[in-house]
């Protein structure tokens, strides 16, 4: 797959888990992830990232928080807990995954080219918004070429990748890749198609909206690399209040897309659900979650709280 495949569809999915399949859009939905449940809002124990687990008849579920971006190199965490808890673990439970397959390879292309751009992004710009992603981009010492045929919501994708540290990584992607290597199953909470949902979510940006997101990404670039190091530094550390500090502008504009807040719900609600199931046999589970999703009011430890679970944080006394 070559590097313009892996950004175009990197943003559909994004896109997709930004929008709902049939649902319409909703301007003046709630952010779902706006309001921090704040007495889960603690400090882990050890300096280490936070852990919390729920417990069911001698089954345990593991649970880690994690951030929604990229870790900086210079960076370190401890990973000693993720590695003992993942030995003679039954599963690890990630979030959804949006999938496609060869029958899909149509609705692909088509995704495809609907991210492109025929003219030049930046000539179709507004004036104002022109002249700060010209800044910005300058600033990044990038020409327009690597945005100049994409839509300007995925050239904030790129802009956004073009300015965090080189060498950057992905936490989950560094979980799934210690499971696999401890023999661990990974298993999503739950699988949706992607092609369907990111056509949603494709349909509900009109030019406006297009242009909101941009400035949306404007301003996580325009924070600057130190805002992002210090919330990956907090999460690292177990400080909570800090990991969530993370500028999220335009995360949460593709999040009130086109029915993103009632999907928002159904992941929330599949991941609970796996967590749930995990705890029928004898033994432990680990699971992952975005930070944010786990503390959001009516989120996910909200959620299995509701159930009927405890959920044990990581400011507790641990085993």
């Amino acid at each position: 797959m070559t590097k313009r495949w892996r950004i175009g569809l990197g943003i559909a999915a994004a896109l997709a888990v930004a929008g709902s399949a049939g649902a319409a859009p909703r301007p003046n939905a709630a952010d779902p992830e706006a309001n921090i449940v704040e007495e889960l809002v603690v400090t882990a124990r050890h300096p280490a990232p936070a852990w919390w687990r729920v417990e069911k008849d001698g089954s345990t579920v593991w649970i880690l928080g994690v951030l929604d971006t990229p870790i900086p190199p210079d960076v370190p965490w401890r990973r000693d807990d993720l590695e003992g808890r993942l030995k003679g673990a039954n599963s690890l439970i990630v979030g959804e995954r949006l999938q496609a397959n060869l029958g899909d390879l149509f609705g692909l292309i088509g995704l495809w080219t609907q991210l492109r751009s025929k003219p030049a992004m930046e000539d179709a710009l507004a004036p104002k918004l022109r002249a700060r992603f010209v800044a910005e981009r300058t600033k990044l010492g990038k020409g327009p070429e690597p945005y100049a045929h994409w839509r300007p919501m995925v050239a904030g994708q790129i802009l956004l990748r073009d300015a965090r540290p080189a060498g950057s990584l992905e936490v989950g992607r560094q979980i799934r890749a210690a499971a696999n290597k401890a023999g661990v199953s990974v298993h999503p909470a739950g699988q949706y198609d992607l092609v369907p949902f990111a056509r949603t979510a494709l349909a509900s940006m009109t030019p406006a909206k297009e242009g909101e997101c941009l400035n949306a990404a404007l301003d996580d670039a325009e924070a600057g690399a130190d805002a992002f190091r210090a919330a990956a530094v907090g999460w690292a550390r177990g400080d909570i209040a800090a990991a969530i500090k993370a500028p999220r502008h335009f995360d949460r504009c593709l999040l009130l897309m086109a029915g993103g807040p009632d999907l928002w719900r159904r992941s929330t609600d599949d991941q609970a659900d796996a967590i749930v199931k995990a705890l029928e046999t004898p033994g432990h589970a680990v699971a992952v979650a975005p930070l944010r999703r786990l503390l959001a009011k009516d989120g996910l430890i909200d959620t299995l709280t509701a159930r009927g679970l405890k959920v044990i944080g990581p400011a507790d006394d641990a085993p």
